[in-house]
């Protein structure tokens, strides 16, 4: 059985921002990002508890190479909610 993984607003937003920035520098590079959360994505969908357990209550974090994805179940789904650089210091939700 699969789970359904929908983004947030925030996280559409914080993906469109992130594709933007490398696209300008290195096309490639944002292809490479993109791939990866689709690889993500589809990890999820088959192991929704597949990342680490986050600091705040039933938040998970998943590494996609320099990122962190911050996710939770919403229900029967999982809910990406943040996708941050992971020297920010508000990456580890």
């Amino acid at each position: 059985m699969t789970t359904r993984v929908r983004r947030s607003r925030r996280a559409a937003l914080e993906i469109d921002e992130i594709a933007f920035y490398l696209a300008e520098h290195s096309p490639p590079a944002a292809e490479r990002f993109l791939e990866a959360l689709e690889r993500a994505a589809r990890q999820l969908s088959q192991f929704p508890n597949a990342g680490a357990p986050g600091i705040l209550p039933g938040v998970r974090r998943l590494i996609v190479g320099n990122y962190i994805l911050s996710y939770r179940r919403r229900g029967e789904d999982v809910e990406i909610f943040a996708v941050r650089h992971a020297r920010r210091s508000d990456a580890r939700l």
